[in-house]
């Protein structure tokens, strides 16, 4: 597995996931617990298509 194939894209949504998700945390808010495993989810898709496809 080769994670220097990751575009930055993916690296962004990866990073908008945790951030949103601590927002939620913090704040209790589920509204941005929610938002930030959706991001969280689909950051792990684009990463596991991207990666399997650069073999």
């Amino acid at each position: 597995m080769n994670l220097s194939r990751l575009n930055s894209g993916t690296i962004a949504i990866l990073i908008a996931a945790l951030l949103v998700g601590a927002v939620g945390f913090y704040t209790e808010n589920n509204g941005f617990l929610v938002a930030g495993a959706i991001f969280l989810v689909v950051g792990l898709i684009s990463a596991v298509n991207q990666l399997r496809s650069s073999r």
